[in-house]
Parts: structure tokens; sequence; C-alpha cells
């Protein structure tokens, strides 16, 4: 049995790992290197796997520094199965689309000042097309399942409490060189517990006899999320006192959710004002439509919220409102009335939450 670490090798993007066993390829992971347009752009061209080397992959989750290269690989020859829960599948079915129209409209404007120098043009790592073909390749399991997806590997895909239908990955593995039974654990991205609406991490208690994990946030401590809300409810309050409109960046895919869960709960307990809610991102609210299907990954609190508060939909109440267009989104500008406007993008390096900044 043999590793090979392509990416989130010294660095947190691009994860994407081989494991050679039994004569076969498994593919861990097969994320895209992100960070500065231009560095990011030469890693992600230059570290181009052969696709048709790879027998299988597994999927951590959707995060796009962990699934945004598979396009790729489908176009460079793979056509094996992907196996992932159906909420990742679900997810990147949105999510690569996306990362392909982002490529596409950089590579437009890049190749617009080479063209005027007389440089040769770039192509998009991928397209609309390309992840289009690609999901195809998708298999969505049920947590807890286990799958034989090679001769000798067996797959079981527990809940890793990081985003909807994250998992760590278990590959149970009969080596036929050496004998020896022996379990791989790959973490994928490890979340924290008490994160609203999905539930905590599973605690490995089998133990491994390999680990693979990150350590994104080994050092750091977050604080409670009951203090998030806390603040959340200040600020909301505050800002209505004064007459303002309260802008929040955030991510489209999770944080959005969260934080529109938490204004569920903060305008049904009337700890907020009555006031409008806005949504303005089509990726989170695409996003959202995929939450709503996928509550076998929700929390026990979450669905107490659902069943015992007889609330059908957690992510919509009487002044929450999600964009449906351009031109609702610009008319957000001219609000002279207190308001909440959630936008992307989450660390406002671009997306509308630009537009309402001027």
């Amino acid at each position: 049995m043999k590793f090979t670490f392509h990416g989130a090798a010294k660095t947190v993007t691009g994860s994407q790992h081989i494991i050679d066993v039994n004569g076969h390829r498994i593919m861990l992971d097969c994320g895209l290197f992100q960070g500065k347009r231009k560095e990011a752009f030469e890693l992600n061209r230059q570290g181009q796997c052969d696709g048709s080397s790879v027998d299988v992959l597994v999927l951590s989750h959707a995060h796009i520094d962990h699934s945004g290269n598979i396009p790729c690989l489908v176009k460079n020859g793979f056509s094996g199965d992907i196996y992932t829960t159906s909420a990742t599948r679900d997810l990147c079915s949105i999510m690569l689309l996306d990362s392909a129209y982002i490529q596409e409209k950089d590579v437009m404007y890049v190749n617009k000042k080479r063209k005027r120098q007389g440089k040769n043009l770039f192509e998009p790592l991928y397209t609309k097309q390309d992840v289009v073909n690609a999901m195809q390749n998708f298999i969505g399991i049920n947590y807890n399942r286990e799958h034989e997806i090679v001769p000798g590997v067996k797959l079981t895909l527990v809940d890793a409490g990081h985003m909807l239908g994250s998992t760590h990955v278990i590959l149970d593995i009969h080596d036929r060189e050496t004998g020896r039974e022996q379990r791989v654990v790959f973490s994928g991205d490890i979340g924290r517990k008490g994160i609203p609406i999905i539930r905590n991490p599973t605690l490995l208690t089998e133990g491994a006899d390999v680990l693979i994990m990150e350590s994104t946030y080994g050092n750091r401590l977050h604080p409670p999320y009951p203090e998030s809300e806390k603040e959340l409810e200040r600020i909301v309050n505050e800002t209505y006192n004064r007459g303002g409109v309260l802008l929040i960046p955030a991510f489209a895919v999770g944080r959005t959710q969260q934080i529109v869960y938490a204004l569920h709960k903060l305008h049904d307990d009337k700890k907020i004002p009555h006031l409008p809610i806005y949504v303005d991102s089509p990726l989170a609210t695409n996003t959202t439509d995929i939450f709503r299907m996928h509550p076998e990954c929700f929390d026990t609190e979450m669905r107490d919220f659902l069943l015992n508060d007889h609330h059908t939909d957690p992510f919509g109440f009487d002044t929450l409102k999600f964009t449906a267009n351009v031109e609702e989104s610009k008319k957000l500008n001219t609000l002279k009335k207190p308001a909440v406007i959630i936008s992307a993008s989450g660390m406002m390096e671009g997306g509308r939450i630009l537009h309402h900044l001027r």
C-alpha cells in the first residue's frame, strides 16, 4: 500500500491524496488550490493528474479546495465512480458550476490584457459543460453504511460535522500483498461541537492503522456558538435603533444558512425588531434549497425546531426575502428604513456585498 500526496501538504488547499493498493488507485478528494489569482491558477494548471490512472474517487465534502478539481479529473480521462454523501453531491452540482463560471470570467478578464500584449491566451481549467459531465460520475451514499468500492477495500462515511454532508472517510483494506487487514481514516475537514443545523463530528472510537488528518484550526479556540448569537442580537438591535441598514458579508454555503436560522429564532423569540431581512446571493439561495432537501443531516435541535415548534421551513419566515434577480438586488441600495442584508462574498473580495458597501 502506497500513499501519495498531491495537495494540501504544507498548505490548507488543494486537497488531493492517492492510495495505491491491490492494483487499484483510490483518490481521496480532488480540490483546487486557492489564494492569489495568478499563483493559484499556475498551481492548478501545473498540478493536473492523469484521470485515466485513477479507479475511484472518495470525496469528503463539497468545499472547492476539496472538490473543485473534479471536472478536470474527468476531463483528463477519469471515468470511475465518485463516492460521497447525497448532500455533498447536490452541493457540488451548484458549487462546481459557480467555480466554472468564476474561472471563465477570470480567464476572459486576463485574456483581454494578454491579447493586447500579443501573448498566448489562457483556457479556463474547465467549463460549465465539464461540470455537467463530471456530475454523472457521482454516487450518493448514506452515512454509516459499508460499500466495497474496489476489490478488498470497503468504504464507510461518517459525519464530520464540518458542513452539510461532510464526512470522515473510513477505508477497511485487505492488503493482498501483505495479507494484512488495515484501517485507513481520512479526516477531511473537521467540524467543531455546537455548530447549528448540522450534527457534531463523529467520535471515532475504533482506532486506525493510518490517519490522514487536517489541522487548520488545531491551535485555535472558538467562542461557544451561543455567544455569537448574542452578538448578532446586539448588533441587529443597535443598527435598528440608529436607523441603519446592517450588511452581513457571509459565505454562501453554510454561513448564510446559519445566520438565517439564528435570525429566525431571534425573530420568533421577539429579541429583534420586526424588520426586513434580505439574502442577496444567487449561490446562497440555491444552497439554501439544497439544505431544505437534506434533513437527514440536521442535528437534534434543528429537528426539534421543525417538529415541536411547528415550523415548516427553518430558512423562511415572514420578514425574510431571498432576492430573485439583479433588479431586486439593486433596489436594496435605495433602502431608507432599517433592514438586514446578508450577501456574498464572505471575505468581501467580490460579489454583491461590494455594491451594497458603496
